[in-house]
């Protein structure tokens, strides 16, 4: 039986061999498209879901409404605190030390620049079960002045991973390694290169307002998290902020931070839910266009295997048995169609990595194998079953009797799915354009600040900025050619803010929200392109805008601060802020909070990307909480490159030992998109595929439709229509369709983007003439394709045809 059914799977696609093509390179570029969406999902959903318990481990987050900012930072003090909960099993911490511990060591002579250094709590392997390669992990996360490597680190660091015992001399401690462990896995949001204990000696003493640590819990079970997180919330205001309801605290489930977290303050770039969401369905509307297609010209060329099926039902060939034909012909062409895809992903994989930035691949694992048989036989059974129950319907009778007449209910299908396919088609090609237009919108709106000709260098150790008023270092580059307006922030503008205090104004109550703020140099206004609406910039001719101390110890200070801050003052106008004296908490120990003079207001500042909000800013002259800086300047002429050149020399000759980075400003901030850039991207080859795949289904259909209506069309010739007449007369019914297409994906298309849409707080509106000039294309294509098969058969003569009828 088997080998019967070979035989005619094999002598069918031979005999229809247009169909067959037709069917097997849609149903390839489908399931192409399909597996490396598969895989790309597959591996975005595998983040983090190796941990020990990752279904009851949850990461703390602190949100501040009157900030319109998240972090997921808590204070360490809070761990005390966190023990004593009853629905709380175990509490577990990370602290990044590149804000604390000068990353500059020397061994034997040499120096050396250490990667990304973290402090954790002694318990971390059992939330992370590092693989210690060498040494003993537990010292290093117990004992002072001891560190554990990476084996990545290990190698960049010395060239081999046999270091254990080596020591590290920094400028405050001597280190010594200890061990080293296995490079953690990329589908992990950790990530760190070494790791030492959290003694005091290095994290300090934090108090409860100090958001220093990355805090994980693991519940105990069936505990409830949205009451958990109700009890933190509350217990939390009341120790850090005095009960005045400022943050709420989130628990944020481990394995959804990848996807989920949007925070400024990850350890790496997390991936984005909405584009595994896309992803997937699109690679499901591909897959479902490439079945419609088969399903489509399956029907269609039912006459010409009607008199096969009539023949065998006359020898006594039941349905169940054609029914199983019919279906081993699609597993078969659905067989053949797989191994054409798994070709087309292996040529593709190298492209689609760099596109998703995500280390794919496709082998021969077992899993792989039983996921592309499953395929298979899934693509068989679902493609080839209606065209099955269809063909094996004849009836023997009328089919040898030459009186068959097609069913309305296939035609009926034919027509629905077409409509659909070109819903789809347009639906994709609007959101295509949408998606650029949005990014476009967002990459020429106004930020508040200047990004063009703009260059910053990041890393600066903080005392080489704010430690003297008049720094040697900002001197020597704004001496240097082709740059100018060099000043310096301790935050950058394209990314967030690191530190926030309450600014009170006469009259302002105590429980005022907290701001954000930037320590900064002289002339900050000049040097980020801020838009001066009152006031001035700082200006080094003014001794009394730097921070300094005053005879009774207490600081004061000059701040510029933004125009929404002067109007949550109650002030009219930005002029009326110059002059003020107001008071800056600083809530550390007796100076608790010092005054500062408004030297200048500007506008409102978007930090960050468009999907914040914008917060109120102010900006404080030669006053900063962390410990390093950003150079900005402006580069006044000839190429980026060429200031870029010159800013890295002189750096290295000012700061060796220094490992700095410099970067375009410009492009920092096209970064912030780069999902929503690589979601735009994957819609636009997906709406090509679409189409692709729609002209594939239309080509095949109007194929059979030319070849059953030529002496229809050789009866019009001979009465005079022209060739284009014909050629309409076949493309009309399918134009015809897309008239009802248009109503199905106009305004599906219009929610699925104002969704989108909302996300952004700038976003453009789209426009009507986008849906018409969609439609317009999606109709010109269908009307060539149609149109290079009805131009032949309005070109054949009729004698010839009618003789042959």
């Amino acid at each position: 039986m088997l080998n019967q059914y070979l035989i005619t799977a094999y002598r069918a696609m031979l005999r229809q061999k247009s169909h067959s093509l037709l069917n097997i390179l849609g149903l390839a570029v489908g399931l192409g498209a399909a597996i490396l969406i598969a895989l790309f999902v597959s591996y975005q959903l595998s983040f983090d879901r190796f941990l020990p318990h990752a279904d009851n481990t949850y990461r703390l987050q602190q949100h501040w409404p009157s900030m319109g900012m998240q972090a997921p930072l808590v204070s360490s003090a809070f761990n005390t605190e966190l023990n004593n909960v009853a629905a709380v099993e175990q509490v577990f911490n990370l602290m990044d030390l590149s804000q604390k511990v000068d990353p500059k060591v020397e061994h034997i002579g040499q120096q050396l620049q250490l990667g990304t250094l973290f402090a954790a709590s002694s318990n971390l392997t059992e939330l992370l079960p590092l693989t210690t390669l060498a040494g003993d992990l537990q010292r290093a996360l117990t004992e002072p002045d001891q560190l554990a490597l990476s084996s990545d680190e290990a190698r960049r660091l010395f060239g081999h991973t046999e270091v254990v015992g080596a020591t590290l001399q920094g400028k405050a401690q001597r280190w010594t390694i200890a061990a080293v462990f296995e490079t953690l896995p990329d589908n992990s949001h950790f990530a760190f290169d070494l790791l030492t204990a959290a003694n005091p000696a290095l994290i300090g003493t934090p108090s409860m307002g100090h958001n220093n640590s990355y805090t994980y819990l693991r519940t105990r079970p069936a505990a409830d998290t949205e009451r958990l997180a109700m009890d933190l919330t509350a217990l939390y205001d009341a120790l850090a902020y005095g009960g005045k309801n400022m943050v709420t605290m989130e628990l944020q489930a481990i394995t959804d931070i990848h996807l989920d977290a949007e925070s400024q303050f990850e350890m790496k770039t997390n991936g984005s839910r909405f584009v595994v969401t896309v992803c997937t369905g699109l690679s499901l509307l591909l897959v479902a266009i490439a079945l419609i297609n088969f399903v489509n010209m399956s029907t269609a060329q039912a006459g010409r295997r009607a008199r096969e099926v009539g023949v065998k039902k006359a020898l006594g060939a039941s349905q169940p048995q054609l029914v199983s034909q019919f279906l081993f012909e699609s597993t078969q062409l659905a067989l053949v169609a797989v191994l054409l895809a798994t070709g087309l992903v292996q040529l593709a994989l190298p492209w689609f990595n760099a596109l998703v930035e995500a280390p794919l691949a496709l082998t021969a694992s077992p899993s792989h194998l039983l996921a592309l048989a499953g395929l298979t036989l899934g693509m068989g059974i679902s493609a080839g079953l209606y065209p099955a129950l269809f063909l094996s319907s004849f009836s023997a009778k009328r089919v040898l009797s030459g009186d068959l007449q097609r069913g309305k209910t296939a035609i009926v299908v034919r027509k629905s799915l077409l409509t659909l396919q070109a819903a789809l088609s347009i639906g994709l090609i609007v959101a295509a354009v949408v998606l650029f237009q949005q990014l476009a919108f967002l990459k020429s709106q106004p930020v508040g600040y200047e990004r063009s000709q703009r260059l910053e260098v990041s890393g600066l150790p903080k005392a080489a900025l704010f430690d003297h008023a008049d720094t040697a270092l900002v001197q020597r580059i704004d001496a240097l050619p082709g740059i100018s307006n060099v000043s310096f922030a301790d935050a950058s503008l394209t990314a967030t803010t690191n530190t926030s205090t309450k600014l009170l104004w006469p009259g302002a109550s105590a429980d005022a929200p907290f701001l954000p703020f930037v320590g900064s140099g002289y002339g900050i206004v000049e040097a980020q392109g801020l838009t001066l609406l009152a006031g001035r910039d700082f200006d080094s001719r003014f001794g009394a805008d730097w921070y300094h101390q005053q005879d009774d110890g207490r600081g004061f200070a000059s701040i510029i601060i933004t125009e929404s801050i002067a109007t949550m003052a109650g002030l009219g106008s930005p002029e009326q802020a110059i002059g003020k004296i107001w008071r800056f908490k600083t809530g550390r120990g007796a100076d608790a909070e010092f005054p500062v003079k408004i030297v200048g207001v500007v506008a409102d500042i978007q930090v960050g990307s468009a999907r914040e909000s914008r917060s109120p800013l102010l900006f404080i002259c030669g006053y900063s909480w962390v410990s390093q800086a950003n150079l900005i300047v402006t580069a006044t002429q000839g190429p980026i490159n060429l200031a870029i050149g010159t800013l890295k020399g002189e750096l290295q000759q000012l700061l060796p030992q220094q490992d700095l980075t410099v970067t375009v400003v410009e492009e920092n901030y096209r970064a912030l998109y780069r999902q929503d850039e690589r979601v735009a991207t994957l819609v636009l080859i997906f709406c090509a595929l679409a189409v692709f795949l729609t002209c594939i289904g239309i080509f095949g259909l109007s194929s059979y439709s030319a070849q059953s209506r030529r002496k229809e069309l050789a009866i019009r010739k001979v009465l005079g229509a022209s060739r284009l007449d014909l050629v309409n007369l076949l493309a009309k019914e399918y134009v015809l369709l897309l008239g009802i297409s248009v109503l199905v994906a106009v305004p599906a298309a219009h929610l699925l983007l104002q969704q989108w849409l909302s996300g952004f707080n700038d976003r453009i509106t789209p426009s009507p003439l986008l849906y018409l000039a969609a439609t317009a294309l999606v109709c010109a294509i269908t009307w060539l394709t149609v149109a290079s098969h009805g131009l032949r058969s309005a070109s054949a003569r009729p004698a010839g045809v009618l003789k042959a009828e």
